[in-house]
């Protein structure tokens, strides 16, 4: 068995509570989490997940190429003159389909 060493870090008490609560939810501690964490880490030599700031100019373009993608996406599929209470009928619809499956999927 390797040999230990403690650390010993300050965290937010409330994040600290949702944390113990999720891996608690996984099977393990906080302390085996953040284990996973750094054993990832140096394996992969890097944070394992990508970290980035975003600005509120990144945040519009963004939003405006994803309203043009539904918008060219709409017109190829003969829907681009839809109402707005058309495609809130159709939300309600596909939810309500989602729900009956995962209902029949529990019994």
């Amino acid at each position: 068995m390797a040999e230990v060493a403690s650390l010993n870090i300050k965290i937010d008490r409330d994040l600290k509570i949702q944390a113990d609560n999720l891996f608690n939810r996984m099977g393990m501690n906080l302390t085996t989490a953040v284990n996973v964490f750094v054993r990832q880490a140096v394996h992969e030599q890097a944070i394992p997940f990508k970290i980035h700031v975003e600005d509120d100019n990144t945040v519009l373009l963004k939003a405006k190429l994803a309203l043009k993608e539904m918008q060219e996406e709409s017109a190829k599929n003969g829907n681009s003159k839809m109402t707005l209470n058309e495609i809130n009928d159709i939300i309600a619809e596909t939810r309500q389909e989602k729900r009956a499956l995962n209902a029949e999927d529990s019994n």
